[in-house]
């Protein structure tokens, strides 16, 4: 099922508003799960009366009783009327109907060894909210399996008497008539459609595998029937269509690529598990009911905007539908990891680079909004997630960045081979949390133990940096020490058992991978690399969602680079050879100041490490965008009275320090730009004056300092360097605007920026053989 974070135009086509959060007077399912087993669901439903939007129906239970003695039974339906109760073809003694708990009285004490069969006849107006429930629209009736503001959430128990929880499973029967003009489509396989030559007709679906009852399905409407079929691994299966007639040219534009992704779901998950492959189109969806998925109207529109969200419903064909989750607290073994696949499934038709573009889109977002008002309002554990947030960002977006870091924590080889075994271990079954963690540690070389109580059992995410390295020469190689840290993003604790790739790079940029294994806090590792490296960087290729996002830029020309995902940009001033930068945002705090200051406050939130190749003549100024309106400065900056300022060290090793800089926007936005940008970490802070007033910091050495900056016109230019002959102003193109000739002795300079346009120049100071000696920024403001 799909009903996560949405954009506004998808969220309209799912539903319309947004979900607000109640619990429904549900009985309790305890007292049911453990002393009552349902075998099988005869279903017969009359879906005739759309204009009243009445149902009848009449549903015979087989059911087995869990223990011994049993007196009673008990079933659920919801907001229906019951005009008869048999048990065995006989009359009920007696039975309570308690909205919506049917509680019926035996005749005599039942146990394991028998077989009942409840028969109840019931009609009325079906249940639905929002989202779940049993729906009419115009000439269609359909239902969604589950409810987003209803607990527990399953909602079989609108429209027929059940076992409605997670865990107990049934094959089914489905008997559904409908007005001759119109065509009832539920799961399984069509057995008959027999015309019952009043005008109506009687559709008979069955299913012979085991479902648990949120995942049976009915719709009913005028639908037009689109057949084609797969060759899957072992047989043809059956694909069926069933949409509305204006949409039926359309289907082939929107599913174009369905059975390129079924043949990439067999190779990494098994054989497809169900008779047929079918989407039935509806008002609203989508969710993953087997055989009959509800795909929204809106989405089979003949292009490709919706590809992942079929992708999405179909991968809980195997992950959601062949093995479910134990209870609504472990719904991300369900909706985490079809989220993931909506992005796995274009690594198999698009290429892994199409994989990681999405990943990382969604790991951004998650770190920046999951835990606030935009996602869940807080920092939640994958498992045993509130009732309130079972559908929320947590479950679906963060439980897909912990599938694809537990994948390359494992390696694809023994990944996909975990998770081909647990589908057939747990085959037709339900699986929990610990089910997945146990199953893995036993079929597995490696023990996840550390990893589920890390990434599934605890809130928040680690965030892993690499604090420093040392190279000493060890004959043919060289001997790299690597010594990492961790700190933790919403959560409290270190995670053990860490797994983390590192790179090393040469000056050629020569690059060699391992895998650095550390507990705790901190820890280091020898690595023999076959060169002598520069330097080092933590998970390059994307394999850990832990607390960072980070881009990488080869910079050839001068010029404006972004780094997506960082809130960083950078302005290539000078270049010789080519550069390798690599930036990373952390989303954790800065390390304090070993030596603090009185009213100098860092941020408690993130800061950046800036790392790579800089050869000889490259020079570059870096933009870092500070915003306490989107979730990142608003617990650092809070009044318009404190001075924002960035501070710099080269690593961890050292103090922060100042840096040299120019604040472009309001207290509240803007961008911060450094010149001489150099390796190491920078962190935004504020001068609190109602605490101190000092900036004690020590400065770092610029060769000019420009004020005012920004400025509507004159600017002074003060030289801290010797042998300076000229003085270029130059454009973001590069075009130099302006040249101003300096004597020896001259120190400082005023000019006019004239007519020139509104935005940011860069200023070079050269000697007389017009090499850079310095650099500076200046924004002229119209």
């Amino acid at each position: 099922m799909t009903v996560k974070i949405l954009p506004l135009s998808l969220l309209l086509l799912l539903g319309g508003s947004a979900v607000t959060w109640s619990h429904s007077a549900v009985a309790p399912q305890a007292e049911r799960n453990d002393s009552l087993h349902a075998v099988h669901y005869d279903v017969h439903l009359d879906i005739t009366d759309m204009a009243s939007h009445m149902i009848t129906g009449r549903t015979m239970v087989t059911l087995t009783p869990a223990f011994q003695g049993m007196t009673e039974i008990k079933l659920e339906l919801m907001q229906l009327t019951i005009d008869s109760v048999k048990i065995d073809g006989e009359p009920a003694t007696s039975y309570n109907y308690t909205d919506p708990l049917i509680t019926v009285t035996l005749s005599s004490p039942v146990g394991p060894s028998d077989t009942l069969v409840a028969e109840i006849i019931y009609h009325g107006i079906p249940f639905h909210e929002a989202w779940g429930g049993f729906h009419w629209s115009g000439d269609y009736a359909f239902n969604l399996g589950v409810g987003l503001s209803t607990f527990p959430p399953s909602l079989g128990k609108t429209w027929f008497p059940c076992i409605d929880d997670f865990q107990d499973r049934a094959t089914y029967d489905w008997y559904v008539t409908v007005e001759d003009n119109k065509t009832a489509v539920c799961g399984g396989t069509l057995v008959s459609a027999v015309d019952n030559g009043n005008g109506t007709r009687t559709y008979h679906w069955m299913l012979d595998h085991t479902i648990p009852t949120y995942l049976a399905s009915v719709a009913a409407g005028p639908y037009v029937l689109i057949n084609d079929t797969f060759q899957g691994m072992q047989a043809a299966v059956p694909i069926t269509f069933y949409v509305r007639p204006a949409d039926s040219s359309h289907v082939a534009g929107s599913f174009v690529h369905l059975k390129n992704i079924l043949s990439f779901y067999e190779s990494c998950f098994g054989p497809y598990p169900w008779p047929r492959i079918g989407y039935v189109s509806t008002a609203l969806g989508a969710m993953e009911h087997v055989c009959n998925i509800a795909y929204p109207y809106g989405c089979i529109n003949g292009g490709l905007t919706y590809e992942y969200l079929y992708a999405h419903e179909l991968s809980h064909m195997w992950l959601g539908d062949k093995v479910t989750c134990a209870s609504p607290g472990d719904m991300w073994l369900n909706e985490g990891w079809a989220t993931w696949c909506e992005m796995f499934y274009r690594e198999g038709i698009y290429g892994e680079g199409s994989y990681l573009d999405n990943l990382n889109s969604l790991h951004m977002w998650v770190l920046q909004y999951c835990h606030t008002p935009q996602g869940d309002g807080q920092y939640f554990a994958l498992y045993d997630i509130p009732p309130e947030y079972t559908y929320g960002a947590t479950v679906y977006d963060k439980g897909a960045l912990v599938v694809h870091t537990l994948r390359n924590y494992l390696g694809d080889s023994l990944f996909f081979e975990n998770v081909r075994g647990f589908l057939e271990e747990f085959a037709y079954h339900h699986m929990s949390s610990y089910d997945l963690r146990d199953y893995i540690n036993a079929h597995s070389p490696v023990d996840v133990t550390a990893f589920f109580d890390a990434w599934v059992f605890s809130p928040g995410f680690p965030g892993f940096s690499i604090d420093s390295f040392n190279v000493a020469p060890a004959g043919n190689v060289y001997d790299v020490t690597v010594c990492a840290r961790q700190k933790h993003k919403g959560g409290s604790g270190y995670a053990d058992d860490n797994r983390i790739e590192v790179t090393f790079m040469d000056q050629n940029w020569q690059t060699f991978t391992a895998v650095l294994h550390f507990s705790g806090q901190t820890g280091s590792e020898v690595f023999a690399v076959p060169f002598e490296p520069v330097a080092v960087f933590p998970d390059l290729y994307d394999k850990t969602c832990d607390a960072t996002t980070d881009a990488e830029q080869v910079i050839k020309n001068t010029g404006d680079y972004d780094f997506p995902d960082t809130f960083f940009d950078l302005t290539a001033d000078a270049v010789g050879d080519s550069a390798y930068i690599r930036v990373t945002h952390h989303w954790v705090a800065p390390d304090s100041l070993k030596n603090p200051v009185t009213g100098l406050r860092l941020s408690d939130y993130r800061y950046w490490q800036v790392d790579g190749i800089m050869p000889a003549g490259f020079d570059a100024t870096g933009k870092f965008q500070y915003n306490r309106n989107m979730y990142l400065d608003n617990t650092l900056i809070t009044n318009a009275e404190d001075s924002l300022v960035i501070l710099y060290r080269p690593d961890a090793g050292h103090d922060w320090q100042s840096v040299e800089f120019t604040r472009v926007g309001i207290w509240s936005i803007g961008n911060m730009y450094v010149p001489h940008l150099q390796k190491g970490e920078y962190t935004l802070a504020i001068w609190d004056h109602s605490v101190g007033t000092g900036h004690t910091l020590p400065d770092k050495p610029s060769g000019i300092r420009i004020f005012p900056n920004p400025s509507k016109g004159y600017f002074n230019f003060e030289i801290n360097c010797d042998h300076i002959s000229n003085i270029l102003i130059i454009d973001n193109r590069g075009n130099t605007v302006d040249n101003l000739p300096v004597t020896p002795v001259q120190k400082s300079i005023k000019w006019y920026s004239g007519d020139l346009p509104g935005g940011t120049y860069y200023v070079r100071l050269e000697n007389d053989d017009h090499m850079p000696m310095a650099y500076g920024k200046l924004v002229v403001i119209r």
